[in-house]
């Protein structure tokens, strides 16, 4: 899903004129609630692990318009609606998913709106303009109603690793119903950042934090008298308050020092907020003295080069030169190994009813390998994209999967029930059992993940006893960086400008 904020310029004049027929029913509360409660049960099953920061300041009741990143395509629609909030999202998108014959009527029902995007009415801005005024008339009696918007403030769907240009689209739909409300509605903009640890990978982490709301009357005591200043005022707000709240790398050349930077300061047992605010103090202090003092730059980047060939001529990793005590992490992690891997063996159950949905998940991900290629186009292979199209045909073929064996594993648990005890006793079984195979499954693949982590590092402990010697003085070159490295961290804070805040 694509965000829709990128609309044909519309006045922000009063939506209720003109008479435009609403094209985008409310959609019914019972469909959003059960495809949310299976969206909670399924988004676990790709995601290692979600934190949520700032839910709170989300209100519980009244109008307001979450203004999000969007890094990860339809997959930022399901986090935010299954995540975020027990209330119910309004999302706008692009108006072509809303307009398709048959999935067009099932994002109807969650109530999705669509909005024409200037990219995709290049010739015909004359009908954008009426199809965005329609969604308007549509989205304001909502917002009246104290209903909850969301939008994909950039417009698009990208993978570079930085914040595109907010649009106005999201001050616009809030403007237009205060001015409804005669600007008594008391409407609040919140920006929500996204951020994922590897969204092309099985099993990552994902972090979504919430910003500081703001209304109209933050950016100016009286907003009925300054119209578009205030729209574009507005949208400033919520590109610095997104910017604060996502990683932010604008030259892409960077990313790769700035990622080993960050590796090396981390700690693998930190929080996810703590992972990305370090990730973001780096990517400001790395982008300072790109600028300000390139060569002091240079030289750090040769130091990790060189720590990084020692490494490789060595036959080791990062991740066993940073061990501490190896010999207590190797015992620790060793008796986790046995209690994860006996729990593993208890947890047949889970590993057994999702053997077909995993079997068609691996079947069908190496169909993500293949560009999709006609006469007269050229492949393009890009190793990343072609990571992420693993990823999602793998969820497409689990989903797939469990859609055909899910019902038949029901209905062969209920009638082998009912032949042995009775027609009540085998409907009980297989409903009990229906309601068990997503959990179960989700307890399996936990499990899975704590004997993996275990055993990775239990295995470099043990290369690291093996490689004592060499392990010991890399040890002290890598600590030598961490110094270097928070020394120019620590010139940064002390010399830089500060970032402005929303």
């Amino acid at each position: 899903m694509r965000g829709a904020s990128a609309l044909v310029n519309t006045t922000p004049s009063s939506p209720a004129s003109g008479g435009i027929p609403d094209r985008f029913p409310k959609g019914n509360d019972w469909f959003y609630r059960l495809a949310r409660a299976f969206l909670n049960q399924t988004i676990r099953l790709y995601y290692r692990r979600i934190e949520v920061a700032g839910r709170d300041r989300i209100p519980s009741s009244g109008p307001a318009i979450l203004v999000a990143n969007h890094p990860n395509s339809s997959a930022d629609a399901f986090l935010l609606a299954s995540q975020l909030t027990p209330r119910k999202l309004n999302f706008i998108a692009k108006d072509s998913l809303t307009r398709a014959p048959v999935l067009g009527w099932i994002f109807r029902q969650f109530g999705l709106v669509g909005v024409a995007r200037a990219v995709d009415y290049e010739r015909q801005r004359d009908l954008a303009r009426r199809r965005n005024q329609s969604a308007i008339a549509t989205c304001v009696p909502r917002l009246l109603a104290g209903e909850l918007l969301t939008i994909f403030g950039e417009g698009i769907s990208t993978d570079a690793r930085r914040l595109h240009m907010i649009r106005k689209g999201a001050m616009r739909f809030g403007y237009s119903a205060e001015q409804a409300a005669d600007f008594q509605l008391g409407l609040v903009w919140i920006p929500v950042g996204i951020s994922y640890s590897a969204k092309q990978h099985f099993r990552s982490d994902v972090f979504i934090r919430v910003g500081e709301p703001f209304r109209l009357t933050d950016l100016d005591p009286d907003p009925a008298a300054t119209g578009r200043k205030l729209l574009q005022r507005g949208t400033e707000r919520l590109q610095r308050g997104l910017e604060s709240l996502v990683l932010n790398i604008e030259r892409e050349e960077l990313a790769g020092l700035i990622d080993q930077v960050a590796e090396l300061l981390g700690n693998p047992a930190s929080s996810l907020a703590a992972r990305v605010e370090r990730h973001q103090r780096i990517s400001r202090a790395v982008h300072y003295f790109n600028l300000a003092e390139p060569s002091r730059l240079a030289e750090l980047e040769g130091a990790l080069h060189r720590y990084r060939q020692k490494l490789a001529d060595q036959g080791l990793t990062d991740e066993v030169v940073r061990m501490r005590h190896p010999t207590l992490t190797l015992w620790v992690n060793l008796l986790g190994v046995l209690m994860n891997g006996s729990l593993m063996l208890l947890n047949l159950y889970g590993w057994a009813n999702s053997l077909i949905p995993r079997w068609c998940a691996a079947l069908y991900r190496p169909f993500g390998r293949r560009p999709l290629t006609w006469w007269w186009t050229t492949a393009r292979r890009d190793e990343e994209r072609e990571t992420q199209k693993e990823a999602l045909y793998g969820t497409y073929g689990g989903w797939a999967g469990a859609a055909m064996a899910f019902p038949l594993q029901i209905y062969w648990v209920s009638h082998w029930m009912s032949l042995r005890y009775g027609a009540e006793t085998g409907i009980i079984a297989g409903a009990l059992y229906g309601f068990s195979l997503i959990p179960s499954w989700r307890l399996f693949l936990r499990r899975r993940d704590f004997f993996r982590q275990h055993y990775a590092t239990m295995r470099d402990a043990i290369r690291f006893l093996v490689n004592a010697a060499p392990a010991t003085k890399l040890q002290r070159h890598r600590r030598q960086i961490q110094r270097r490295l928070r020394a120019l961290l620590a010139a940064y804070e002390a010399g830089a400008p500060r970032p402005t805040g929303p």
